[in-house]
């Protein structure tokens, strides 16, 4: 019995089918004097050396940009190993110190000259 259920159930009744629709179109009336936009593309074209040139001129501006950044970040990174040096210097000094003796500042003018 479950075989014949299965075959009223996959062919869908008439009545459930779609109904077509008609869609509503508008229509506009163009002007007189209509000019469609085209764009001039033969006036903006870009002969092949303004293309190699504007190209240079934003490699030229990255390789600025990135040689600061590096610069500065070489800065950083060199002004941090000196004061993580110093730490460690001074910490070392002061476990193999006797307890009684009393470690001086840090010098931090070592690090300036990075």
């Amino acid at each position: 019995m479950g075989a014949q259920e299965n075959e009223e159930d996959a062919a869908p009744p008439p009545e459930k089918k779609k109904q077509k629709n008609s869609k509503e179109v508008f229509f506009s009336v163009l002007p007189d004097r209509y000019e469609p936009l085209i764009e001039e593309v033969e006036e903006e074209k870009e002969t092949p050396e303004e293309r190699r040139r504007r190209k240079e001129e934003k490699k030229r501006r990255k390789k600025k940009k990135y040689k600061k950044y590096r610069k500065n970040v070489g800065k950083a990174l060199r002004f941090s190993l000196c004061c993580l040096m110093l730490g460690l210097q001074n910490m070392a000094s002061t476990y193999s110190a006797p307890v009684s003796a009393v470690v001086t500042g840090v010098n931090l003018n070592a690090c300036s000259k990075a």
